[in-house]
């Protein structure tokens, strides 16, 4: 159809839900609750030619019967009404109509196919823009716009594009639990008008989105999608998962979106050029999502006049990396993982052994990097010390401290120990110059209380805008991938 996405996409002035219902386990009832909970910024019409009244609001029996035009429409009817609703639509001076109704070229089946490109045509001649089919819509919590009363309410600065609409949920419901927090999420179906292309086009120039992550099946016009996504790569960090890498996916793909999904290493070849970091899984995903939105404010940090970190790594190229913390059998672990994704893993430097000697002479030649905490205790000498001393250390371009949950939770004051401890690193983490990443696993505990401790001490530091992982492997992987996309884009 052409033209860009506008911000009416996102933020329309007025929304009409059709096919609105009563029925609290309908999407029909999920819209109309969404947009009341998340209070829509503008008049909100409910149609369902049934009912007087829809979550407190007065229904409509048709769009027609609206007064004054409507800028937004969601459709929630059956696939054989909406060449109907197109030509309501027009006549209400709708710009944007959203599909959540499927059935359409997904499904194979020939006649379906053809709906479906009737249904754009008309609607180019309408001069109204499609999201959709098949697909959950736009989120934007600072305009009141939602598609599941579940979803976080606070705006944040992380955007994200999906053609499916559950992982668009679950990325938005995991990733909170992270510290994310979203200025727009789309999810865009069969993308039967507006695409990826177009959605990332827009993102490159939205003042609010500063970390871009996109979930991809396929594409109707590769060229155009390297375009957009190369001009989104220049503005921000852009993370892309690609669904139906393989044969299998590839055929699923076909029945979940319509999508004709490509080979893998032309896909692979295509998000490399362009510049976007392209991740294998959904845990890779809010992995790096959480390094772009959190790390990258240790580096701005660092930029704002602390520790300057703006630099090439050194030597072998590699990153160096310090970590703290963990028992023995963890440091050894968090070496080898550590090189494994790519990071350096030097020796404690001379300058931090002679400060540790200052202390704790017995110590200073034992200690090493990655550091035992198990060593340090009773030394007078704490995990968060040396962290703050690799950090202030110039052999060091990144840092991962493990919070070591399960020695903590061992002791009888295990609550107060972990929120002391957590609220340690968190004061040292906003301070942080240079990428700081935390390690805090699981709360794999039927006790309640170290459940809660564990939980309360992932919550203390998410809530201080820092990046969190369940494991080290993931945290390396992360810290490597992120120090590695800053140095490519240096100059």
């Amino acid at each position: 159809m052409g033209g860009r996405v506008t911000d009416a996409v996102f933020r329309p002035g007025s929304v009409a839900v059709v096919g609105a219902s009563s029925n609290v386990d309908s999407p029909g009832h999920d819209y109309v609750r969404s947009l009341v909970d998340f209070g829509f910024r503008g008049p909100l019409y409910p149609i369902n030619p049934r009912a007087a009244e829809i979550a407190g609001l007065r229904a409509y029996p048709s769009l027609s019967a609206v007064p004054g035009e409507v800028e937004y429409v969601i459709s929630c009817i059956p696939a054989d009404g909406v060449l109907a609703l197109i030509d309501e639509s027009r006549a209400k001076g709708v710009r944007t109509l959203h599909l959540f109704t499927g059935r359409f070229g997904e499904t194979g089946k020939a006649e379906a196919a053809a709906l479906e490109r009737a249904v754009k045509e008309r609607a180019a001649a309408a001069g109204i823009r499609i999201i959709g089919p098949n697909c959950m819509g736009v989120y934007d919590a600072s305009h009141g716009m939602a598609f599941r009363p579940d979803l976080p309410r606070e705006p944040g600065d992380v955007a994200f594009i999906s053609q499916s609409g559950n992982n668009s949920v679950e990325l938005m419901l995991h990733g909170a639990a992270r510290g994310l927090r979203f200025s727009k999420v789309v999810s865009y179906g069969n993308a039967l008008d507006l695409s990826e292309a177009d959605f990332l086009d827009y993102l490159a120039d939205d003042a609010a989105t500063r970390v871009v992550g996109a979930y991809i099946e396929g594409t109707a016009d590769g060229r155009r999608l390297f375009d957009a996504l190369r001009r989104c790569a220049r503005a921000k960090p852009v993370v892309v998962l690609k669904g139906g890498r393989t044969g299998a996916g590839s055929r699923t793909a076909a029945s979940h979106t319509a999508a004709l999904a490509g080979r893998r290493q032309v896909w692979s070849a295509v998000l490399r050029q362009a510049g976007a970091v392209e991740v294998d899984t959904f845990d890779e995903l809010i992995d790096m999502l959480v390094a772009f939105a959190f790390l990258r404010d240790a580096q701005q940090t660092a930029d704002n006049g602390q520790q300057t970190t703006d630099k090439r790594p050194t030597g072998d190229g590699r990153a160096s990396v310090g970590v703290v913390g963990g028992g023995g059998g963890r440091a050894v672990q968090s070496a080898d993982v550590c090189e494994e994704a790519g990071l350096r893993v030097p020796k404690l430097p001379e300058a931090i052994r002679a400060t540790l000697r200052e202390k704790a002479p017995d110590l200073a030649d034992w200690v090493d990097n990655p550091v035992d905490q198990s060593i340090l205790a009773g030394s007078g000498v704490s995990g968060a010390r040396v962290l703050e001393l690799m950090l202030a250390n110039p052999e060091f371009d990144a840092l991962i401290a493990n919070v070591g949950e399960d020695w903590v939770l061992g002791r009888p004051d295990a609550a107060e120990r972990m929120a002391h401890l957590v609220d340690r690193f968190a004061a040292i983490g906003r301070q942080a110059g240079k990428p700081l990443a935390f390690v805090l696993g699981p709360a794999d505990s039927p006790d309640e209380t170290k459940w809660r401790a564990v939980e309360g001490g992932r919550q203390r530091l998410t809530d201080a805008r820092l990046a969190v992982y369940p494991s080290v492997d993931r945290a390396a992987v992360a810290v490597a991938r992120f120090v590695a996309h800053g140095t490519s884009t240096i100059g």
